[in-house]
């Protein structure tokens, strides 16, 4: 047999943050019967991960959901949540010339809410104002709601509980009931709205847009529940003249009523507005903790030591880099993703639902990341779930992104970002077996946090390398 006349390298390297608690050594089994220009050259070191808590002034929230409400806990601190929505006219009159008198009879704006958190029972009042000059396509959490509404001169206020009192229990049980507010407008929006169908002046989406711009919805009474809205609409009730035949042929007059309506699709804008106090944990003595929380833009910066890394094991190519993120166990000060009231994984149906992740991402690339709508590649950005057998965040394999900064910047450390996400993900058939395929990822907008492990030997990266060289 001819013997390779090239070079072969084969490079483990294991990146973790672990506890180094136990025998570094590494047993060379079998080496000895190797020739000695044939044996491993081992390479096997420690080093110090830095890790810091960040808070970023806004987040990408393009979605025609949102959250409404004000909600405090001790631990997470103070939210409020609103939102600025612009509606697409989705449901056309019935029988145009039939309305009886040309009229509008009322006109409600609908919440609909899958679920929520907090006191069931805190009452809450809601305020809509009008909006009064064109959204921008503006997807970050700090926008203004007073650069496009009329702040002095609300369309409506409503009071609610987030358990409607109105709604017996036996109802709230029954498949396929909705929560909802429903939250009477004034007539004279839908009245206005029929007159310029009947007098053919709106004929695109522009033109209905200019004339109803929008609403901003915001609690104004109430702290104590956070509603996670699904859906808003606005509704247009009237009254149809309808003939009916009876079983003689002869014709007889009836009514009934009917509706037409707007409602917030993603194919216009809807401003998610958070305001949010960072609790005092977050400021207290972290020398042994670092933090995550959603949707405060809370994030935790990871600095990986590409300057001693280089040192120690040069420009090898990786086969393997593992960053491991211990939890504190879950208590009042350790959310894991989730939160009390909402669900952990709320899937919509067998076929497709979503996940709590965290992304792992280079600062620069966070912009384009979620702008664009884009996944994980396990190339330049990569997500893991919980491990609750060993409660931790594990990246099995970030070995392409240390390497290609490697080869940018061998002097310049690596700052990552973890970042809490939701993944929407669909159900395929793969080779006979259904698998899970993430095709959006999300900032996480509903309140959670996480509390990570740092200090000490919690943060320290361990590179091993091995070289194994094959003479001629």
């Amino acid at each position: 047999m001819n013997r390779l006349k090239t070079k072969r390298f084969a490079i483990y390297v294991l990146l973790g943050i672990i506890c180094i608690a136990c025998d570094d050594s590494i047993g060379r089994v079998g080496l000895g019967m190797q020739p000695e220009g044939d044996k491993i050259s081992v390479f096997d070191t420690t080093m110090i991960v830095e890790a810091r808590t960040i808070e970023v002034d806004s987040i990408y929230a393009k979605s025609s959901n949102g959250l409404l409400g004000n909600f405090y806990d001790p631990t997470y601190g103070n939210i409020k949540s609103s939102y600025i929505c612009q509606f697409y006219p989705a449901i056309d009159f019935l029988y145009l010339d039939s309305i009886v008198n040309n009229k509008i009879d009322s006109v409600k704006l609908n919440i609909y809410y899958g679920t929520y958190l907090g006191d069931s029972l805190a009452p809450m009042e809601v305020t809509v104002y009008p909006v009064v000059k064109p959204l921008e396509k503006h997807y970050y959490t700090n926008a203004d709601p007073a650069k496009y509404c009329d702040l002095n001169n609300p369309l409506a206020k409503f009071s609610y509980t987030a358990r409607n009192l109105n709604v017996s229990d036996s109802v709230l049980k029954a498949n396929g009931y909705y929560r909802y507010l429903s939250i009477p407008l004034p007539v004279k929006i839908g009245q206005d709205y029929l007159d310029k169908i009947l007098n053919n002046e709106l004929n695109n989406v522009e033109e209905f847009l200019d004339f109803f711009p929008g609403t901003y919805l915001t609690t104004t009474f109430g702290t104590g529940s956070l509603l996670a809205v699904d859906m808003t609409d606005v509704m247009l009730y009237y009254t149809l003249n309808r003939t009916l035949q009876d079983v003689n042929g002869n014709d007889s007059l009836t009514t009934r009523v009917a509706s037409a309506g707007f409602t917030v699709t993603k194919e216009v804008v809807q401003l998610n507005k958070f305001e949010n106090k960072i609790s005092d944990f977050l400021s207290e003595d972290s020398s042994d903790k670092v933090f995550l929380k959603s949707p405060a833009g809370v994030f935790t910066e990871v600095t990986i030591p590409i300057k001693e890394i280089v040192k120690g094991i040069g420009k090898k190519k990786f086969s393997s880099v593992k960053l491991s993120f211990k939890a504190y166990p879950r208590d009042d000060r350790n959310y894991l993703l989730t939160f009390p009231g909402l669900p952990n994984d709320a899937n919509r149906n067998d076929a497709s639902g979503y996940d709590p992740k965290l992304l792992l991402i280079e600062p620069d690339s966070v912009t384009s990341f979620f702008e664009m709508k884009k996944v994980a590649d396990g190339q330049t950005a990569y997500t893991t779930q919980f491990n609750s057998s060993n409660y931790s965040y594990d990246f099995n394999n970030i070995a392409n992104v240390v390497q290609n900064a490697i080869e940018k910047a061998p002097d310049k450390d690596l700052k990552l970002w973890l970042i809490p996400v939701l993944t929407t993900w669909y159900r395929d058939n793969v080779y006979g077996s259904y698998d899970k395929f993430d095709y959006i990822t999300s900032h996480h907008l509903f309140p959670s946090g996480v509390t990570l492990k740092k200090g000490g030997d919690n943060l320290k990266v361990r590179v091993i390398a091995t070289d194994l060289k094959i003479n001629d």
